[in-house]
């Protein structure tokens, strides 16, 4: 693409765009990210993410107990700590001799068993934030301690990503919650769905484009012969662009069984609606969703937890088996990671309202065909705290840097800064890019 048509992306507002394509038609903007708003350079290869590759990252918000998730049973510091929530260890489910699954998290063993599932241990970052806003924040911008940064790390991503590498978003929010801070960019606009067919809804808005430049509405005629005249011919063949990623999305939903599904839970359905849309190929790379709500979120069990906690993580299961069992049929299981966060973990010592209160360090979890599966780090010690949590040993950063390297072949510099995080071998060899110099 130019120069000219970068630069016109680059200055041009949402409202004098709209009513540029639109302006006298009637037109209006539906649910779906049109790419060329975002304004991001397209004459750059060297962001081409890897082709079919996602990433699909589960929001555990409020800060999941990761003691009482994967237990360290066999730990006499554990029981000590906690005189009333240590007897689900009881039922737990041993993945070797000093870790056991949660008997609610027990359907990922399987997964576990057959080196789909890893468990990243430790892993937090320097200094880190107790407080739930300035946690997450920390987390969705990459920039900890940053209270001022509007950007997330995926929508950073995303700003640099070349439009024609993707052609409905490159990036789409699953939920029913504010957009993520984490999806925010500087000029990508991110869509939020709750449904598989909301990316082919709005598409009309192109409508008055992808014809021949005989069908061009008066207002758009109007236009072709001024200093807009190329960007309109960009957006023509956008427009086929969307056009035929929206026809190949309603062909997948056409060939799927059209006998009513029912989900148990919330999460189940969402991850089937991003399996859906990653069976379509249309490009997309993020998928982002959340279990537990919005701030402090459903995982913050100060009081109660036991039940309260067990709920959530059959939930988190349920939705990890249900999603990877669909992809491995569809034969996508190598082209998708999933990854689960959650802003901290939680105190050892057991709270008196039978609960556990804001800690440092957790475990990420990864799903996917093409990761190493198992444990991945050493578990933090039990007697070394750090204010009464885990310590941390891996920071947050090196996780992000290799799924954007070694995972989608991007960068990770432009999103992360230079600070040389390392990284962590999560995925098999086979399966490791390398984004260009």
């Amino acid at each position: 693409m130019s120069a000219k048509i970068n630069e016109l992306l680059a200055t041009w507002t949402r409202r004098q765009f709209l009513g540029t394509i639109a302006g006298g038609t009637g037109v209006t903007i539906g649910p779906v990210f049109f790419p060329y708003l975002s304004g991001a350079p397209l004459d750059n290869p060297a962001t081409s993410p890897a082709e079919d590759r996602a990433v699909v990252i589960i929001q555990l918000t409020g800060g999941n107990d990761i003691l009482n998730t994967v237990i360290p049973f066999m730990d006499p510091a554990y029981h000590r700590a906690r005189p009333t929530l240590r007897s689900v260890a009881e039922q737990a489910k041993p993945i070797n001799d000093y870790l056991a699954f949660h008997p609610a998290f027990a359907p990922c063993e399987e997964l576990f068993q057959e080196g789909v599932f890893a468990i990243i241990q430790g892993v937090g970052y320097p200094n880190s934030s107790r407080d739930h806003q300035q946690a997450l924040r920390d987390w969705q911008t990459a920039i900890p301690g940053n209270s001022m940064e509007r950007t997330g790390w995926i929508g950073r991503v995303c700003d640099h990503l070349p439009l024609e590498s993707f052609a409905l978003a490159p990036a789409v929010f699953v939920g029913t919650m504010q957009l993520p801070l984490a999806l925010v960019g500087g000029r990508t606009i991110v869509p939020t769905i709750r449904r598989t067919e909301d990316l082919t809804h709005g598409a009309s808005v192109l409508g008055p484009l992808s014809g021949s430049p005989e069908s061009y509405p008066a207002s758009l005629e109007d236009k072709r012969n001024t200093a807009e005249g190329e960007l309109l011919e960009f957006l023509r063949g956008t427009a086929a662009q969307v056009d035929r990623a929206t026809a190949k999305l309603a062909k997948v939903l056409e060939r799927q069984d059209k006998s009513p599904r029912t989900f148990r839970y919330e999460l189940q359905r969402r991850l089937d609606v991003i399996a859906a849309i990653v069976q379509a190929r249309v490009g997309i790379r993020f998928f982002y969703t959340d279990l537990g709500g919005p701030e402090p979120g459903g995982f913050d069990t100060h009081a109660n937890q036991a039940e309260n906690h067990a709920a959530l993580l059959a939930e988190l299961a349920s939705g990890l088996v249900h999603f990877y069992r669909r992809i491995e049929a569809n034969g996508l299981s190598h082209a998708v990671l999933a990854m689960t966060f959650s802003e901290f973990g939680r105190t050892l010592q057991e709270n008196g309202r039978r609960g556990t209160d804001h800690g440092a360090a957790s475990s990420v979890f990864l799903l996917g065909g093409s990761i190493k599966g198992g444990l991945i780090g050493e578990h933090p010690s039990l007697t070394d705290l750090d204010q009464g949590g885990l310590r941390y040993h891996t920071d947050f950063r090196s996780l992000y840097r290799t799924v954007l390297e070694d995972w989608l072949g991007i960068p990770a510099s432009p999103t992360l800064g230079t600070e040389p995080f390392a990284k962590v071998p999560i995925l098999k060899s086979e399966a490791v890019l390398r984004p260009p110099a």
